[in-house]
């Protein structure tokens, strides 16, 4: 049998395995994201939900703009854009009472997206005690 000596690509983009792995946790968690998403950001945060799985979707390595997109979830479900009135008309997070069964799930989902942007590479440490 003839075995030839393989050429990487050089046209080929390759992933980190950590970006693997934050697909994989996004895929699982796509649904619950996209209900806090949506419920936390109104309008704007169906689009950021929306737009980042379009950016999933594309193989290859991160880009800075899905990057950037990522860290606006992050900080949408941390509940940084609360009361900036740039960010949206807060009306999603008017109707959250704090015992509502809701909010410790998307505490726990915060957190999870957090550990898995951490480990992809896409938020360092410096980024989350800065938050």
């Amino acid at each position: 049998m003839y075995y030839s000596k393989i050429i990487p690509d050089p046209k080929l983009t390759h992933c980190k395995e950590s970006e693997h792995a934050f697909r994989a946790y996004f895929q699982d968690h796509d649904e619950a994201l996209g209900h806090a998403a949506v419920l936390l950001g109104g309008r704007r945060g169906a689009r950021l939900i929306n737009a980042v799985r379009e950016a999933m979707d594309c193989r290859g390595p991160f880009t800075r703009r899905l990057r950037r997109q990522l860290l606006e979830l992050r900080n949408l479900l941390f509940l940084e854009y609360a009361y900036n009135d740039d960010w949206g008309d807060g009306s999603g997070f008017a109707l959250l009472e704090p015992d509502d069964p809701i909010v410790p799930e998307i505490c726990l989902l915060a957190d999870g997206l957090e550990q898995a942007l951490h480990d992809a590479g896409v938020v360092g440490m410096e980024d989350t005690q800065a938050a």
